[in-house]
Protein backbone atom coordinates (compact mmCIF):
# COMPACT_ATOMS: atom_id res chain seq x y z
CA UNK A 1 0.00 0.00 0.00
CA UNK A 2 1.35 3.42 -0.94
CA UNK A 3 2.18 5.66 2.05
CA UNK A 4 -0.33 8.37 1.03
CA UNK A 5 -3.14 5.78 0.72
CA UNK A 6 -2.21 4.34 4.13
CA UNK A 7 -2.22 7.83 5.61
CA UNK A 8 -5.70 8.55 4.21
CA UNK A 9 -6.96 5.25 5.64
CA UNK A 10 -5.50 6.11 9.06
CA UNK A 11 -7.11 9.57 8.93
CA UNK A 12 -10.53 8.04 8.17
CA UNK A 13 -10.25 5.75 11.18
CA UNK A 14 -9.05 8.66 13.32
CA UNK A 15 -12.08 10.80 12.34
CA UNK A 16 -14.49 8.06 13.44
CA UNK A 17 -12.87 7.80 16.89
CA UNK A 18 -12.15 11.44 17.72
CA UNK A 19 -14.19 14.62 17.78
CA UNK A 20 -10.98 16.69 17.74
CA UNK A 21 -9.77 16.67 14.12
CA UNK A 22 -6.68 18.83 14.50
CA UNK A 23 -3.48 17.72 12.73
CA UNK A 24 -1.49 17.62 15.97
CA UNK A 25 -4.14 15.37 17.57
CA UNK A 26 -3.98 13.02 14.57
CA UNK A 27 -0.17 12.91 14.80
CA UNK A 28 -0.32 11.86 18.45
CA UNK A 29 -2.98 9.28 17.61
CA UNK A 30 -0.89 7.85 14.76
CA UNK A 31 2.34 7.73 16.76
CA UNK A 32 0.57 5.96 19.61
CA UNK A 33 -0.59 3.28 17.17
CA UNK A 34 3.01 2.67 16.10
CA UNK A 35 4.10 1.77 19.60
CA UNK A 36 4.80 -1.94 20.14
CA UNK A 37 1.72 -3.88 21.20
CA UNK A 38 1.74 -4.79 24.90
CA UNK A 39 2.69 -8.34 25.73
CA UNK A 40 -0.18 -10.74 26.17
CA UNK A 41 -0.93 -11.53 29.80
CA UNK A 42 1.28 -14.30 31.06
CA UNK A 43 -1.28 -15.48 33.55
CA UNK A 44 -4.97 -15.13 34.30
CA UNK A 45 -5.87 -11.93 36.12
CA UNK A 46 -2.90 -9.88 34.87
CA UNK A 47 -5.17 -7.58 32.87
CA UNK A 48 -7.29 -7.01 35.97
CA UNK A 49 -4.16 -6.16 37.95
CA UNK A 50 -2.98 -3.72 35.28
CA UNK A 51 -6.37 -2.02 35.24
CA UNK A 52 -6.40 -1.91 39.02
CA UNK A 53 -2.98 -0.24 39.16
CA UNK A 54 -4.08 2.34 36.57
CA UNK A 55 -7.31 3.11 38.44
CA UNK A 56 -5.43 3.34 41.73
CA UNK A 57 -2.96 5.80 40.20
CA UNK A 58 -5.71 7.97 38.67
CA UNK A 59 -7.71 7.79 41.89
CA UNK A 60 -4.77 8.86 44.04
CA UNK A 61 -4.00 11.78 41.72
CA UNK A 62 -7.66 12.87 41.80
CA UNK A 63 -7.75 12.51 45.59
CA UNK A 64 -4.70 14.75 45.93
CA UNK A 65 -6.28 17.31 43.59
CA UNK A 66 -9.52 17.21 45.60
CA UNK A 67 -7.66 17.70 48.88
CA UNK A 68 -5.81 20.76 47.53
CA UNK A 69 -8.98 22.15 45.95
CA UNK A 70 -11.14 21.78 49.06
CA UNK A 71 -8.44 23.54 51.07
CA UNK A 72 -8.25 26.38 48.53
CA UNK A 73 -12.04 26.81 48.48
CA UNK A 74 -12.15 26.95 52.26
CA UNK A 75 -9.24 29.41 52.35
CA UNK A 76 -10.90 32.01 50.11
CA UNK A 77 -14.34 31.49 51.65
CA UNK A 78 -16.46 30.47 48.66
CA UNK A 79 -19.13 27.70 48.65
CA UNK A 80 -18.08 24.02 49.00
CA UNK A 81 -15.98 22.47 46.25
CA UNK A 82 -18.85 20.30 45.00
CA UNK A 83 -20.68 23.49 43.99
CA UNK A 84 -17.90 24.13 41.47
CA UNK A 85 -18.42 20.77 39.78
CA UNK A 86 -22.17 21.33 39.43
CA UNK A 87 -21.79 24.93 38.23
CA UNK A 88 -19.14 23.86 35.75
CA UNK A 89 -21.35 21.05 34.48
CA UNK A 90 -24.37 23.33 34.16
CA UNK A 91 -22.32 25.95 32.35
CA UNK A 92 -21.28 23.26 29.89
CA UNK A 93 -24.80 21.86 29.39
CA UNK A 94 -26.77 25.12 29.28
CA UNK A 95 -30.39 25.16 30.47
CA UNK A 96 -31.42 21.60 31.32
CA UNK A 97 -33.63 19.61 33.66
CA UNK A 98 -32.31 18.95 37.14
CA UNK A 99 -32.17 15.23 36.35
CA UNK A 100 -29.99 15.90 33.29
CA UNK A 101 -27.37 17.66 35.42
CA UNK A 102 -27.52 14.96 38.10
CA UNK A 103 -26.98 12.25 35.49
CA UNK A 104 -24.12 14.24 33.96
CA UNK A 105 -22.48 14.31 37.40
CA UNK A 106 -23.05 10.54 37.92
CA UNK A 107 -24.67 11.51 41.23
CA UNK A 108 -27.45 9.95 43.26
CA UNK A 109 -30.73 11.83 42.90
CA UNK A 110 -30.97 12.86 46.57
CA UNK A 111 -27.37 14.10 46.72
CA UNK A 112 -27.68 15.94 43.42
CA UNK A 113 -30.92 17.64 44.44
CA UNK A 114 -29.35 18.85 47.69
CA UNK A 115 -26.49 20.53 45.83
CA UNK A 116 -28.74 22.05 43.16
CA UNK A 117 -31.26 23.36 45.68
CA UNK A 118 -28.42 24.92 47.66
CA UNK A 119 -27.19 26.66 44.50
CA UNK A 120 -30.73 27.88 43.73
CA UNK A 121 -31.09 29.22 47.26
CA UNK A 122 -27.73 30.98 46.91
CA UNK A 123 -28.90 32.53 43.61
CA UNK A 124 -26.12 30.82 41.69
CA UNK A 125 -28.71 28.91 39.67
CA UNK A 126 -32.15 29.89 38.37
CA UNK A 127 -35.00 27.44 38.00
CA UNK A 128 -38.29 27.57 36.12
CA UNK A 129 -41.06 25.17 35.20
CA UNK A 130 -40.49 23.47 31.87
CA UNK A 131 -43.00 24.71 29.27
CA UNK A 132 -43.04 21.20 27.78
CA UNK A 133 -43.49 19.28 31.04
CA UNK A 134 -45.05 21.08 34.00
CA UNK A 135 -43.68 18.41 36.35
CA UNK A 136 -40.08 19.18 35.45
CA UNK A 137 -37.87 22.10 36.46
CA UNK A 138 -35.35 23.68 34.11
CA UNK A 139 -32.21 25.18 35.61
CA UNK A 140 -29.50 27.47 34.28
CA UNK A 141 -26.51 29.26 35.74
CA UNK A 142 -26.98 32.92 36.78
CA UNK A 143 -24.61 35.87 36.48
CA UNK A 144 -23.79 35.35 40.14
CA UNK A 145 -23.04 31.71 39.40
CA UNK A 146 -20.75 32.66 36.51
CA UNK A 147 -18.91 35.07 38.77
CA UNK A 148 -18.42 32.32 41.37
CA UNK A 149 -17.30 29.97 38.60
CA UNK A 150 -14.59 32.43 37.60
CA UNK A 151 -13.29 32.36 41.17
CA UNK A 152 -13.30 28.57 41.13
CA UNK A 153 -11.41 28.52 37.82
CA UNK A 154 -8.69 30.77 39.22
CA UNK A 155 -7.96 28.55 42.20
CA UNK A 156 -8.46 25.38 40.13
CA UNK A 157 -5.66 26.56 37.85
CA UNK A 158 -3.35 26.86 40.85
CA UNK A 159 -4.37 23.43 42.09
CA UNK A 160 -3.72 21.90 38.66
CA UNK A 161 -0.22 23.41 38.76
CA UNK A 162 0.35 21.84 42.18
CA UNK A 163 -1.01 18.45 41.14
CA UNK A 164 1.08 18.12 37.98
CA UNK A 165 4.20 19.93 39.12
CA UNK A 166 7.23 18.47 37.34
CA UNK A 167 5.14 16.68 34.67
CA UNK A 168 5.86 17.73 31.08
CA UNK A 169 2.90 19.11 29.09
CA UNK A 170 3.43 16.52 26.35
CA UNK A 171 3.06 13.71 28.87
CA UNK A 172 -0.25 15.15 30.09
CA UNK A 173 -1.46 15.56 26.49
CA UNK A 174 -0.50 11.98 25.63
CA UNK A 175 -2.28 10.63 28.73
CA UNK A 176 -5.39 12.64 27.87
CA UNK A 177 -5.44 11.43 24.27
CA UNK A 178 -4.92 7.81 25.25
CA UNK A 179 -7.68 7.81 27.86
CA UNK A 180 -10.18 10.06 26.06
CA UNK A 181 -11.99 7.18 24.33
CA UNK A 182 -12.31 5.31 27.63
CA UNK A 183 -13.79 8.41 29.31
CA UNK A 184 -16.25 9.09 26.48
CA UNK A 185 -17.46 5.48 26.30
CA UNK A 186 -17.95 5.13 30.03
CA UNK A 187 -19.61 8.55 30.33
CA UNK A 188 -22.35 7.63 27.85
CA UNK A 189 -22.83 4.06 29.07
CA UNK A 190 -22.77 4.87 32.80
CA UNK A 191 -25.64 7.35 32.50
CA UNK A 192 -27.75 4.82 30.61
CA UNK A 193 -27.06 2.02 33.10
CA UNK A 194 -27.07 4.15 36.27
CA UNK A 195 -30.14 2.61 37.92
CA UNK A 196 -29.76 -0.98 36.68
CA UNK A 197 -28.53 -3.91 38.82
CA UNK A 198 -24.80 -4.58 38.50
CA UNK A 199 -25.25 -7.90 36.70
CA UNK A 200 -27.19 -6.13 33.94
CA UNK A 201 -24.59 -3.35 33.83
CA UNK A 202 -21.80 -5.89 33.42
CA UNK A 203 -23.62 -7.90 30.77
CA UNK A 204 -24.44 -4.86 28.62
CA UNK A 205 -21.01 -3.23 28.88
CA UNK A 206 -19.14 -6.44 28.12
CA UNK A 207 -21.46 -7.27 25.21
CA UNK A 208 -20.23 -4.19 23.33
CA UNK A 209 -17.67 -4.93 20.64
CA UNK A 210 -14.23 -3.83 21.92
CA UNK A 211 -12.58 -0.94 20.10
CA UNK A 212 -9.72 -2.04 17.80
Amino acid sequence: MKPIVELIKEWSEFEELNADHRIETFCRYYLQKQRPAPKKPGKEGERMMNGGYLLKTMGRILSAYSLYFRSAVKYIGIPPAESFYYLNGLNHLGEVRKSDLINYMFAETTTGMEVINRLVKGKKVDERTSPEDKRAKLIKITDSGLKALDEYYKISGQVVEMTFKGIDDNIMIDCFEMLKFCEQRNSSVAIELKNKPFDQMYEQVMADKPQQ
